[in-house]
């Protein structure tokens, strides 16, 4: 990453403790509990470490810190508040360097959505969906006429794919998590007398390695599709795969208060139980859809509610 001019402070510390969020700076005494809490370091990026940034910022290591993976993959989960024996935002802090970062002409590393103005119609319900604000809409003049677009942030952007989900005209993607991508993967070899079953999962919902591990051990009639949060899905790629001949689609998602993009399972949650409604008028529709959320702490269920669903659609069936 290139170097660039800092801001002018007394100190990098004391600037981060002028941000809104860092003021808590000196109370944090790196016992590393919050790390122990977080699923970022171990799901995604060893060298996570907010005890290391912290202690950088109190050392006026400004580009090392912007330089740290910590500055820019916290979410905001704050899974690790409760545990803090400081009761203190870790995350606020991070914040503050991130906003400190990203004024001195940083930009974020991470892969963020985008947005297609020809398909976009400035309906803004990207705006009400995103837990961290980065679309906004934005007026242009188009063949002379003023019109208005959703422009994304992509500071503030953690490309968790909720707006993906929630756009009515497909205009948001992102390289990985558009519809095109989840839908090449709905594809199983359905068999005559086995229910078929595609479940989505989001990747921070299971802690545990041999849960982990498990996904890929299901047979040839379950399709497990990774996605990286469950309000990426929407009733338009559930409603696919039960066109398709699926029989049923789980999608497994974080319990209240551990969703690691902070409300995606929320989102996935209200939108599929309007979809499963939808489908109780159906007779034979009824239980094909399911939501279900995993606690971290947890173990083995998700091997529980895979075989559960297997039999509940194999008695479906017999309805049929």
């Amino acid at each position: 990453m290139e170097e660039h001019s800092p801001s002018t402070a007394a100190t990098f510390a004391a600037q981060v403790r002028s941000v809104p969020g860092g003021e808590h700076l000196d109370l944090c005494y790196s016992c590393g509990t919050c790390v122990s809490k977080c699923l970022i370091q171990q799901k995604l990026e060893p060298e996570f470490n907010p005890r290391r940034l912290l202690r950088m910022v109190m050392m006026d290591m400004r580009e090392e810190a912007y330089q740290s993976p910590t500055t820019w993959l916290c979410s905001a989960c704050d899974l690790c508040y409760p545990a803090c024996p400081q009761k203190i935002h870790i995350s606020s802090l991070i914040g503050a360097v991130k906003t400190l970062a990203v004024q001195d002409g940083w930009v974020s590393p991470l892969e963020t959505v985008q947005v297609d103005e020809k398909l976009c119609s400035g309906c803004a319900i990207c705006v009400m969906s995103c837990p961290y604000e980065a679309p906004h809409l934005i007026h242009k003049e188009v063949d002379g006429v003023m019109d208005r677009f959703s422009e994304v942030d992509a500071s503030k952007c953690m490309g968790c794919g909720i707006c993906v989900a929630a756009c009515p005209m497909g205009a948001i993607s992102r390289p990985g998590v558009a519809n095109a991508d989840i839908l090449s993967q709905v594809k199983i070899k359905k068999q005559k007398d086995i229910p078929s079953l595609v479940v989505f999962i989001c990747d921070w919902s299971l802690r545990a390695d041999e849960d982990v591990a498990l996904l890929e051990t299901f047979p040839a009639n379950v399709r497990v599709i990774h996605i990286p949060c469950s309000g990426r899905i929407d009733p338009q790629l559930a409603m696919f795969a039960l066109a398709s001949g699926i029989d049923g689609v789980l999608v497994c998602g974080c319990q209240p208060g551990e969703c690691h993009f902070k409300r995606g399972n929320y989102v996935s949650q209200c939108k599929l139980s309007l979809l499963d409604q939808m489908l109780g008028q159906m007779e034979t529709a009824q239980g094909r859809v399911r939501f279900i959320q995993l606690g971290t702490q947890e173990r083995g269920c998700i091997r529980l509610e895979v075989e559960g669903m297997l039999r509940d659609l194999a008695q479906l069936r017999e309805v049929r």
